[in-house]
């Protein structure tokens, strides 16, 4: 079957045949490519020139998430179904009611901060004379000035952008007629209304499995509604929200608000349609302010801001504490960071949940200003051209730190390197280095120098050193702390699916660049950082080139390069990495690691004359990349910067 855009199934054969079958037409659009280039079932498909896939969920939702603009279209969006608890745009979009007449135009046409609909409520000064409570036949929202009529509470919407006009206390004081159904928490719902496969009442208790004779899927729980004071997290559905069915052995992980604490386990699973064990909760205290969203802890590496835009607590917070209802948390990436996934701006919902996954941020990488070209017959790097991304590795010997290994910072806090250079090493014994030009760790390293302890070290579960014949001779260093990212320091890119820049740097004679402090044409290691260019070549004109003895490390795992003309990397050299520049970019890549060359006669150090073997980091990209995500992003050392410090709210 083939997805319409607004979400309705036809047959995939029924797909460009020149015939409009979906109602937006969008089975006839993008005919040009092939039909196995099409976005998923559950995603919809742009009508920009080149393939764009976004979600389903984010069409028609007042933000332009195509590059054309398609997903937030009029002739899409006016039949669009909106939600009873949304607002909804002129052209048809819908967006969340804690938005409307907040100072932001949250709809594509900006129709949420019409002036006519929102002078009432964002008056000032004269301009709220009379205005400032509501008339006799109208209920006044806990938010301030906004008035719902009277007939409006307790009947299962959210009219009160806070949804106070829904408060349990107030509603199970209310009486329900005999026509009526009551909701879980008071409110009074017509009783035709219930078991319609839709939630009516505000907390989705009349699509109850009990009240409806319903069962739920094989397992599945529903998530529990908001309460005052506390809060769970979803494992591995960020998106979902209070009411919807989950999957079993799904997992919440509970905590309270600040000052208040937990009576109950603090994680629960769904098992057999129950979350086991019970539910907890936490002890409320006279001060809890009604619903609120969690804090942000979250170290997504972005720079938060938090402000309450309406109600007691209204101005600046702390996004370290609950937020009540409305609060808008802003995040934009520090210098030397960019845009990884998530939104810049989120809203606390009336149902105690984030409107959005929060902008997460990750270190530029790849970019430095100018390369030069090392090593043996190489060229000095100079002060003004640091290699941002390269590090140098110390081990403790007798007393002193001595440099022995090369390495690549590929983010915050993990250098890759070569397995041979840490096989069977404490990390207690290494020491990484940043920003530094020499082969020395005293007393007058210069100014941007960074310097770091190892926590772990993670060696290729495949690597075995020399009874392996070097193959998966790759490794990672995971520092104690965060590197500080500036023009000095910074990560360089990892392509982490495949090795197409390499693969074309073979096809077209490209040169890839490694920098050290390996041993030089003197047969001396060098005192400063140097660099070299090396040519990427086929592993048979490898193997043709090397004795039989030294044939068998070239395998799968590896590639050469070099010129075999007396310049090249050397012993000191290993666990640097190859770098190329992706193609039609100035974006740096790593695509190797330095592993192993044949030694001359009669000698311990390396033969300039050969090709040096590298091991291919593409090959390992999913490795790389899990351990990688196990650690949390922390951002610029100003983080956790607030605006207008004097004037948070408590």
């Amino acid at each position: 079957m083939f997805r319409c855009a607004y979400g309705a199934c036809i047959n995939r054969t029924s797909r460009c045949n020149g015939i409009q079958n979906c109602i937006d037409g969008s089975d006839e659009i993008r005919c040009n490519y092939l039909s196995n280039e099409t976005c998923s079932d559950r995603e919809y498909q742009c009508s920009s020139p080149r393939l764009e896939c976004i979600p389903i969920a984010d069409i028609c939702n007042g933000h332009v998430d195509c590059s054309d603009k398609s997903d937030e279209d009029i002739s899409m969006c006016r039949e669009y179904s909106c939600p009873d608890y949304t607002y909804r745009c002129s052209y048809g979009g819908c967006v969340y009611q804690e938005v409307l007449c907040d100072g932001i135009k949250d709809c594509f046409d900006g129709s949420d901060e019409d002036t006519s609909m929102c002078s009432s409520i964002n008056c000032t000064g004269i301009e709220c004379f009379r205005r400032d409570e509501c008339r006799q036949n109208e209920f006044a929202c806990d938010n301030e000035r906004q008035c719902v009529p009277i007939n409006k509470i307790c009947d299962g919407i959210r009219n009160c952008r806070d949804a106070s006009d829904e408060n349990p206390e107030m509603c199970m004081k209310q009486e329900c007629g005999e026509d009526s159904y009551r909701c879980s928490y008071g409110a009074c719902i017509p009783i035709k209304f219930t078991c319609n496969l839709r939630p009516d009442c505000h907390d989705w208790s009349d699509e109850d499995e009990e009240v409806c004779g319903r069962v739920l899927p094989l397992g599945a729980c529903r998530l529990p509604g908001a309460k005052p004071g506390i809060h769970y997290k979803i494992r591995g559905c960020s998106r979902c929200r209070p009411g919807e069915v989950v999957p079993e052995f799904t997992r919440l992980d509970y905590t309270c608000d600040v000052g208040e604490w937990l009576e109950g386990s603090t994680s629960v699973y769904c098992q057999n349609n129950r979350w086991l064990p019970s539910i907890p909760i936490c002890s409320v205290s006279n001060n809890t302010l009604g619903i609120t969203c969690p804090p942000i802890f979250e170290a997504n590496g972005a720079i938060k801001r938090c402000e309450s835009k309406w109600g007691s607590r209204k101005g600046w917070v702390s996004c370290e504490k609950p937020m009540p209802i409305g609060t808008n948390a802003f995040f934009e990436c520090p210098m030397f960071y960019e845009r990884l996934t998530g939104s810049t701006r989120i809203i606390c919902l009336h149902d105690g949940t984030w409107s959005q996954a929060a902008l997460s941020c990750v270190p530029v990488c790849g970019i430095r200003e100018s390369l030069t070209t090392l090593i043996v017959n190489g060229w000095e790097v100079k002060s003004e051209e640091y290699v941002p991304w390269h590090a140098t590795l110390f081990s403790y010997e007798n007393g002193q730190w001595k440099f022995f290994c090369g390495g690549t910072l590929i983010s915050e806090r993990v250098v890759l390197t070569a397995g041979h250079c840490v096989w069977k090493t404490f990390p207690e014994t290494i020491r990484v280095a940043f920003g530094i030009l020499s082969n020395t760790l005293n007393e007058t390293l210069e100014e941007n120098v960074q310097i770091f302890d190892i926590d772990k070290i993670e060696i290729q579960n495949s690597y075995q050193d020399h009874e392996g014949n070097y193959a998966s001779d790759i490794a990672l260093l995971i520092l104690k702390m965060p590197v500080k990212i500036n023009n000095v320091v910074r990560p360089v890119c990892v392509d982490f699916q495949s090795d197409v820049t390499l693969v074309e740097a073979w096809k077209n004679g490209e040169s890839g660049f490694v920098a050290g402090m390996g041993i030089t044409e003197n047969d001396t290691y060098s005192s400063t950082l140097r660099m070299t260019s090396m040519k990427v070549i086929s592993n048979e004109k490898c193997r043709e080139s090397h004795h039989r003895d030294f044939k068998k490390y070239v395998t799968y795992t590896s590639f050469c390069a070099g010129w075999a003309n007396g310049t090249g990397v050397c012993n000191g050299d290993s666990g640097g990495g190859f770098i190329l520049r992706r193609p039609n970019t100035m974006i740096w890549e790593v695509h190797g690691v330095v592993s192993i060359s044949p030694r001359r006669l009669g000698t311990s150090f390396c033969d300039p004359h050969s090709y040096t073997i590298f091991t291919k980091v593409s090959l390992y990209g999913d490795w790389i990349r899990n351990i990688i995500d196990k650690i949390p992003i922390t951002g610029s050392p100003d983080i956790n910067r607030q605006p207008n410090q004097d004037d948070i709210i408590i």
